[in-house]
């Protein structure tokens, strides 16, 4: 879980539900978020497990997003590694300035066999990760 600093919000979009969490005191976002910082801009990955969204705990919901900063217009697959299975998005072509974003939504638990998962980007022949989420059992 990350913690929301005082009088701070942070707001964590997966499965298609927004959650957030505010206040004058410390409290406690679910789910987590990474991101690697590339040369033309930052991929980023979020996850929850569905217990902390008011689903089942046997999915866990996540997206990955690029938000290009520079460079050319590239075209791009997103992807989600859990260890037992690999999902992919459709293409999807990005230019300097814009943000897009995959959402993969409900997946089984059972598919995340070391408890983490990873979100990835393919590119012009390379693959770009980010760092995993773990505790999603």
């Amino acid at each position: 879980m990350s913690i929301v600093a005082q009088k701070a919000a942070r707001i964590v979009a997966v499965g298609g539900v927004a959650l957030a969490a505010m206040g004058t005191t410390v409290a406690y976002a679910v789910g987590d978020t990474t991101s690697t910082k590339l040369s033309n801009g930052t991929l980023s990955f979020t996850a929850v497990n569905g217990r902390y969204i008011g689903t089942t705990g046997t999915n866990f919901f996540s997206s990955t997003t690029y938000h290009k900063t520079g460079g050319s217009t590239v075209s791009l697959t997103f992807g989600l590694d859990t260890q037992k299975a690999e999902y992919n998005s459709g293409t999807k072509t990005v230019k300097a300035g814009q943000t897009v974003s995959h959402n993969f939504g409900g997946k089984p638990v059972s598919d995340i066999l070391k408890c983490y998962a990873i979100g990835f980007m393919r590119s012009g022949g390379k693959l770009y990760e980010t760092p995993s989420i773990k505790n999603l059992c």
